[in-house]
């Protein structure tokens, strides 16, 4: 025997009477109301790999993946060729005025290594040496090449010199 329910409300003591189930929003309301309260995704359909949609689809696949392959081999060789840039070599070279002419070919600013330590020298600085260095005679470049490898304060001596000669 089955027991029959009858739903009470609690303020009056009188059955109540339902127009439609509590989970019900209105037929078109678009609103999901099942237990979990998450929507049912669609399974996709598999692609048969004998159908011509399947062999566009592949073209598809490998012309991406070409597509990201030459990307990756480009960006490797742009890192191949930036290497050469790092501050490194500016430690290990002697001669400073291959490195400001470094300086000047990169636009950045690097390091010099000097007897009594290091400093950091800016591009409009190595660029004005390197045009004054240029364009001055063998006895005056043999003394600005001897004091832009000295010390620090010969530099900056160097650097002033070379700032008011050109203005």
């Amino acid at each position: 025997m089955t027991a029959k329910w009858k739903e009470i409300s609690a303020y009056t003591g009188r059955p109540v009477e339902e127009d439609a189930p509590t989970n019900f929003a209105g037929a078109g309301s678009a609103v999901d109301m099942n237990p979990t309260g998450m929507s049912k995704k669609k399974k996709k359909a598999l692609i048969d790999a004998r159908s011509k949609s399947y062999k566009t689809h592949r073209a598809k696949l490998e012309a991406k993946r070409a597509k990201r392959a030459e990307q990756k081999s480009s960006f490797s060789k742009k890192v191949i060729e930036t290497v050469d840039e790092f501050n490194r070599e500016s430690l290990i070279a002697e001669d400073n005025v291959d490195v400001l002419r470094s300086i000047v070919k990169t636009k950045g600013m690097k390091p010099l290594k000097f007897s009594d330590g290091t400093m950091k020298v800016d591009l409009t600085t190595a660029s004005t040496m390197i045009q004054v260095l240029d364009k001055v005679n063998a006895d005056n470049k043999a003394k600005l090449t001897r004091m832009i490898n000295g010390k620090k304060g010969q530099f900056t001596a160097a650097a002033k010199a070379v700032f008011k000669m050109v203005k």
